[in-house]
């Protein structure tokens, strides 16, 4: 049975901000600036802060004693410069809004905080400022899990295609040509299109899954791994610049990836080819860079994929080539029966057929002799 409270309150009362306070799990704090101290309101209401209720030297032992998030004490100083540099002429007071992390007296140890601060003034010299602290970790915690799950591909658990083109962009505008190096490697599974075919896409999405799950362990946590295609992934491997532990690493996913894969009585080979590029030798924007590795793929690809190949140059002009016919066609004879035209015709076409067969019979030997290995 619940218990009426002796009186009830009719207006807003100090007893009612007391619970309101408490429910919204709110501190309030005043700052004397004249003599820098600081001091938590007494309240009944608890706090998860490890922050002293009364304190001298404020403004540095806010940010040196670690009260303040080291990251957020730039916060700190902005308001503090706005306060001495920026002396409001006409108004007695201003406002200030921020959010940072405080140190918790539990895990974990920082808590997202939201601070409103009202800034008092005596003629041009700030004198006293009030304020309080409203705990916002687990509102800070939801925003943060919404953004990773728009920003991740959920097959892969990789970055998404415009998370992971936006943080790379963003990792080559930091970089310094004279002093920094990367390397921008583009991902592809080789006949992708058979797996689907023969297996069906549900098995694809398991295999593109397997992809993704041995390019996050065979990379440091601090590249940038995404997926950017159906089958197709990008990696910006920051400060590679040496090739052979890059080639040790490329050549060591491939092989990690090739195998044939077995399944109510059908079998298909499957590889992954690699192409490379690096920063600053092989260009400086992402538009370059992954130019660049695309054509390295094209390269690998066309030595008989399951391989790693790193940019070159000469490949560029090789591209350029590779546009224009190898053969001249073959040039029929007006006079030639409709017959011998279209036998012709088949012999290219079967033709192209055989070397489709051989290249499919060569991946397969070389999974089967890994596969014994």
């Amino acid at each position: 049975m619940a218990i009426p409270y002796a009186v009830v309150p009719s207006h807003f009362n100090p007893a009612v901000y007391e619970a309101l306070d408490a429910a919204n799990d709110v501190i309030f704090f005043q700052w004397d600036l004249t003599d820098d101290t600081f001091q938590l309101r007494a309240s009944d209401a608890a706090h998860r802060y490890d922050l002293p209720d009364h304190f001298p030297r404020a403004s540095t032992r806010l940010a040196l004693e670690g009260i303040v998030h080291p990251d957020d004490a730039s916060i700190l100083e902005y308001y503090l410069h706005r306060l001495y540099h920026s002396r409001p002429a006409s108004r007695r007071h201003n406002h200030l809004t921020a959010r940072l992390r405080l140190r918790s007296t539990k895990k974990p140890l920082w808590l997202w905080s939201e601070v409103h601060l009202v800034t008092y003034y005596q003629g041009q010299r700030p004198a006293m400022a009030f304020g309080n602290i409203r705990n916002i970790q687990a509102e800070k915690l939801w925003q943060e899990r919404v953004c990773r799950r728009a920003n991740t591909d959920d097959l892969t658990g990789l970055l998404s295609k415009g998370a992971v083109k936006t943080q790379i962009r963003a990792a080559l505008r930091r970089m310094c040509p004279k002093k920094d190096t990367a390397t921008l490697l583009i991902v592809d599974a080789d006949d992708f299109k058979a797996i689907n075919d023969t297996f069906g896409h549900l098995f694809g999405d398991k295999v593109l899954h397997e992809v993704g799950q041995a390019i996050r362990r065979n990379f440091r946590q601090s590249d940038i791994k995404g997926r950017i295609g159906g089958d197709e992934f990008i990696i910006l491997l920051p400060g590679m610049g040496c090739t052979d532990i890059l080639a040790r690493h490329c050549h060591g996913l491939c092989r990690r990836l090739t195998r044939v894969f077995h399944a109510d009585g059908k079998h298909q080979s499957f590889s992954i080819s690699i192409g490379a590029a690096q920063y600053p030798a092989h260009g400086q924007s992402y538009k370059e860079l992954f130019a660049h590795a695309d054509q390295a793929l094209y390269k690998a690809k066309g030595q008989g994929k399951g391989q790693y190949v790193l940019y070159q140059p000469d490949m560029s002009e090789q591209a350029v080539d590779d546009k224009k016919p190898m053969t001249e066609p073959i040039a029929l004879d007006p006079s030639m029966p409709q017959d011998q035209e279209q036998n012709v015709a088949l012999l290219e076409a079967r033709i192209e057929q055989l070397q489709d067969t051989i290249n499919g019979m060569r991946q397969m030997m070389l999974a089967l002799l890994q596969v014994k290995r």
